[in-house]
């Protein structure tokens, strides 16, 4: 009887722990520097950010367990550039002439800075975790934000060539970022948190 009920404490932790867990499952913003804006963050579907707010700049980083699936929605832009977004790793690319709410996503496995860039004006680019060209950077516009009627774990914007990457509004192209653990990923959590009960169990009966 107790193995039962230890077991079925077991399963139940692991719920909690799985859906707690998805808050921020699997990303991280790394901050490197903070900035503060010059212009005002005004695109559709955001609180308007004034100038003289700050920010953090950085990259986002996959955190793990397991393997996740990233997906990247582009929710707005206010720049007078063709800029872009590319998911180096699934091979697909968000543009400013995408519908909002348009969505690519990539399998990721490997833990470090997600591999994706934005694209601004005349083939400047910021790579996450990497080099940003002159006048460009990444920046962190909030998170578990929600967007129209979803919850984004992580929103960054982009800051195409303000001249400087600490000066700007950060909405030149903007994107949502959240991660979803595979189903491999589930039922390894579950049967760590057996084995840990398991484990307790017998220590308690020696």
């Amino acid at each position: 009887m107790k193995t039962r009920f230890l077991m079925q404490q077991t399963i139940i932790a692991a719920a909690l722990l799985i859906t707690c867990g998805t808050a921020n499952a699997g990303l991280t913003f790394v901050p490197t520097d903070t900035a503060t804006r010059t212009e005002a963050f005004n695109i559709g579907g955001f609180a308007t950010l004034p100038v003289g707010s700050t920010l953090s700049i950085g990259h986002l980083d996959y955190t793990g367990p397991g393997s996740q699936t990233v997906t990247y929605t582009f929710l707005g832009q206010e720049s007078g550039f063709n800029n872009k977004f590319y998911d180096n790793l699934g091979g697909t690319t968000l543009l400013e002439s995408d519908p909002i709410g348009t969505s690519i996503s990539s399998l990721v496995s490997v833990l470090g800075p997600l591999n994706f860039k934005f694209e601004g004006d005349i083939g400047k680019f910021a790579f996450n975790g990497g080099h940003w060209d002159k006048g460009t950077s990444i920046g962190l516009i909030g998170t578990n934000m929600v967007v129209g009627s979803t919850t984004y774990q992580y929103v960054i914007g982009y800051n195409d060539s303000a001249g400087k990457k600490h000066l700007g509004d950060w909405d030149d192209f903007v994107i949502g970022v959240s991660a979803v653990p595979e189903p491999e990923t589930y039922a390894m959590m579950l049967i760590g948190l057996f084995l840990i009960g398991f484990s307790i169990r017998k220590q308690k009966v020696r």
